[in-house]
């Protein structure tokens, strides 16, 4: 009888300022969007580069953030790292089959104008 073990992984990043989803989504033009979501995913990708590449399964994400705005309107941070992520490589995609939860509390303990975004799921290749 052969048994199977899950290894769990965790990759842990730091994202600066974002725009609010408010300010993302009432942007006049589209390259305003294109431009923020460039700059994170530059800023995402530098991190990753850190750890060696090992794709994870059953994803789940906690994001602690101190920005000014309302704890809602800060899921773009979690937005543009999970899509730098997904093109890194870390997951094979961000739908709900890959991801199982998303938390995000507001934590003043962390340097202001930061979310710190952890994921933390099953390695899928041992």
């Amino acid at each position: 009888m052969r048994l199977s073990y899950s290894r769990q992984l965790t990759y842990k990043i730091v994202v600066g300022k974002v725009p609010s989803l408010n300010a993302f989504y009432a942007s006049k033009h589209w390259t305003a969007r294109v431009k923020a979501k460039e700059l994170a995913s530059k800023e995402v990708m530098s991190q990753l580069e850190k750890y060696d590449l090992q794709e994870i399964k059953d994803v789940h994400i906690h994001c602690k953030v101190n920005y000014r705005y309302d704890i809602d309107n800060a899921i773009m941070a979690v937005k543009f790292a999970l899509d730098a992520f997904k093109t890194w490589g870390g997951v094979r995609d961000d739908s709900r089959t890959y991801v199982h939860s998303l938390k995000m509390v507001h934590d003043k303990t962390i340097l202001k104008d930061t979310a710190e975004i952890t994921f933390s799921g099953i390695l899928v290749h041992s």
